[in-house]
């Protein structure tokens, strides 16, 4: 099909028309446009003024309607492509103008040459690309934010390896030096520093002590630094100064800036060749300073960047643990200290466990006074030790002791028991005696955890008791025979003497201070009898009921008689002298117990006086009764008070012209308290005495 050269213009000019393509042919010579295609004319007159819009620039030269300097490098562009004769091609050329949003397009020059190759036209072409490069512009913000969040996810990521890395280390440590290690190899293994150390804290000393470090071989600025801060003191350097006074991250974001500008000491001990960036966490526990955690690095860091926040994570586990640690070594330091102060004592120390009644701890003197090795001794139950032979082959006195292990047990039942005499049957069959106290163990919860038992060999002390009692004994015996017979003829002298009436003065006196001093000597073998028997557990009351009113009568009335310079008086309160106060005593020794105490009183008031025996219902319970004896002596001094009652034991004011074993208070306190009754003393030193006794009466049905 044959068209003509009118329709194929009108076809041409319809497809320029239509098309997305901005295409203008322009003059080579001077640039003129000659033919342009509606959608560049369109694109054009965004950027022309009024009078050269609407098509009215074909026909004239690019000089005359194009005026601004982007525009004006454009027409340079056009001279070259001239000149050259090479075709220009740009991409994404971006355009704007008050009345045209930005755009981008991708724009053409291409030379037209005429037979001769000169060229005569220049054709341009544009195609909008806007779409596409804000799709694509898109896209790379897109993958920008995605890149950022990745490296905020991956620092994240990091810090977390890092803070978990050194918790799962340190949770069960308590070796601080192992706390050290794990955490600069965390710093060294995921993060790029060129150095780092950890100290703890001295507080004795008030210094940082270096724990542990790390510098890299071949950093011998950093080793000589790692010299340098083997102790720091807490004021030495701005950086420890402020680790005492703040909890928050120390971050020095570029140390050599910081040195130029004067923020920091140029001759600072952190600063060596390729440090840069710098960081100190102080490490708190609660109120408690632990120590320190600094890293350097070759580059500067950011205050808030991630090397910062994964060495604070990591300081407040490594804070935990060295504090754990610290509390740890403690304990045992004072266990230690503990176990050596039990180890030393002269006195056995025993531990038992609730749980199973194993001993889980003996000192040597246990083992000594056991026979047992310590590592025997640990190992078997309490149940298991020979305690059963007691009862075998045991001696009469040893079946009434108590064994040793049984202490423990009550112990562990939840008994206390006080210096009480126990047995002990070594593997080897010899027995030891051994004073004891036992008592029950408990947590802070209120549970019991084991008992503690402490005992001491006094099998020696014993036997020399025993001994002594055996030489009382026999000498009491010895001189009771003797002193009868003195008794006796002095008795038969006197009578004599009374029926004849033939004695002198002088020889009168003797015969009667005979009769007394015998008769004072047979009372003190009795008393020392007493005391065998009660060390012997041979002291036995006879109990009757006895009107309690009528033997005080009489000890007054025996005691009179012994002394002239003292008066005696019987002081009731709310009780009439015909009542009868019926007491289930043993007579013979309640009248003991009062004899002593009044001729105590008439001894120790050795320049007479007033002596008040009295007797009362007690106030707080109806059913005891209160006798008391007081003097105006010599008194007894406050610090002997308490030990008036034991044997053998005379005050240090007491003349020593003044006869007494230091006896006879002890047998009241035994006879008194055997009868379930107390006794006690009150006195001035140089004022008097006043002893106070209080007995139980049978109570009314």
């Amino acid at each position: 099909m044959n068209y003509s050269n009118a329709s194929t213009d009108r076809y041409t000019d319809m497809m320029l028309e239509h098309t997305s393509v901005a295409i203008a042919v322009y003059d080579a010579k001077d640039l003129c446009l000659l033919e342009a295609n509606t959608h560049f004319l369109t694109i054009l007159d965004t950027f022309l003024s009024p009078e050269w819009q609407h098509g009215k620039i074909i026909g004239h030269a690019m000089s005359e309607w194009i005026r601004e300097a982007q525009n004006l490098a454009i027409m340079d562009i056009y001279h070259k492509v001239v000149e050259t004769g090479i075709p220009y091609r740009g991409t994404e050329f971006a355009l704007s103008t008050l009345r045209r949003p930005l755009s981008y397009w991708n724009w053409s020059l291409d030379p037209v040459k005429d037979a001769e190759g000169q060229i005569t036209h220049l054709i341009m072409t544009g195609t909008e690309v806007t779409t596409q490069v804000l799709e694509r512009q898109q896209a790379e913000q897109a993958r920008a934010v995605l890149s950022q969040t990745n490296k905020v996810v991956e620092a994240e990521r990091k810090r977390l390896e890092v803070i978990d890395a050194v918790a799962r280390g340190v949770r069960e440590s308590l070796d601080t030096a192992r706390i050290g290690n794990i955490a600069i190899h965390a710093i060294r293994t995921h993060f790029n520093a060129n150095s780092s150390c950890l100290h703890i804290a001295d507080p004795v000393h008030k210094v940082l002590r270096l724990l542990c470090a790390y510098t890299p071989p071949s950093n011998e600025a950093g080793e000589e630094a790692r010299k340098v801060q083997q102790y720091v003191p807490y004021e030495h350097t701005p950086v420890s100064r402020q680790a005492l006074r703040q909890r928050e991250p120390i971050a020095i974001e570029d140390m050599q800036a910081a040195a130029a500008t004067g923020k920091m000491d140029p001759e600072s001990a952190l600063l060596h060749p390729g440090a840069r960036g710098y960081i100190c966490v102080p490490l708190w526990f609660g109120d408690h300073f632990e120590g320190t955690l600094a890293a350097t690095f070759p580059d500067p860091i950011s205050s808030d960047g991630p090397e910062v926040s994964a060495l604070q994570g990591s300081g407040t586990h490594i804070a935990a643990a060295l504090a754990h640690a610290r509390l740890h070594a403690h304990v045992e330091s004072e266990h230690a200290r503990l176990r050596s102060i039990l180890d030393q004592l002269p006195e056995g120390i025993l531990i038992a466990e609730v749980s199973n009644g194993a001993i889980s701890y003996a000192n040597p003197t246990a083992s000594q006074v056991l026979g047992m090795p310590l590592k025997e001794l640990t190992e078997l139950p309490l149940h298991q030790h020979p305690w059963s032979r007691v009862a075998e082959e045991g001696t009469p006195g040893d079946q009434s002791l108590l064994p040793w292990n049984f202490a423990v047990i009550r112990a562990l039942c939840g008994e206390t028991i006080r210096s009480k005499e126990t047995i002990v049957i070594r593997p080897d069959g010899r027995r030891a005696i051994t004073l004891t106290s036992s008592a029950p163990l408990y947590a802070e919860n209120g549970f019991m955890t084991g008992a503690m038992i402490v005992f001491q060999d006094v099998t020696a002390q014993k036997s020399l008791e025993q001994h002594k009692n055996e030489f009382l004994s026999i000498a009491n015996h010895e001189l009771r025979t003797p002193i009868t017979v003195i008794q006796g003829f002095a008795e038969i002298l006197q009578i004599k003497a009374k029926q004849s009436d033939s004695l002198d003065p002088i020889t009168q006196y003797a015969l009667t201070s005979i009769a007394e001093q015998s008769e004072h000597l047979t009372r003190l073998i009795e008393e020392m009898l007493d005391i065998s028997r009660i060390e012997e557990a041979r002291f036995i009351l006879k109990r009757t009921p006895c009107d309690l009113m009528g033997i005080i009568a009489r000890v007054i009335e025996s005691q009179a008689i012994t002394t002239r310079r003292h008066e005696l008086r019987f002081a009731l309160e709310g009780i009439e002298a015909s009542d009868t106060l019926v007491a289930h005593i043993d007579e013979e020794r309640m009248t003991q117990v009062l004899n002593n105490l009044v001729s105590n009183a008439i001894k120790y008031s050795p320049t007479g006086g007033n002596i008040e025996i009295g007797l009362r219902h007690t106030l707080e319970r109806p059913h005891e009764i209160l006798i008391w004896i007081k003097d105006h002596g010599i008194g007894i001094a406050a610090h002997e008070i308490p030990n008036i009652f034991k044997r053998f034991h005379r005050a240090s004011n007491i003349d020593s012209s003044l006869s007494g074993f230091g006896i006879g208070l002890y047998l009241v306190k035994e006879v008194v308290v055997r009868h379930g009754g107390r006794v006690w003393a009150e006195s001035t030193e140089g004022e008097g005495s006043t002893f106070y006794v209080i007995l139980p009466l049978p109570t009314v049905p």
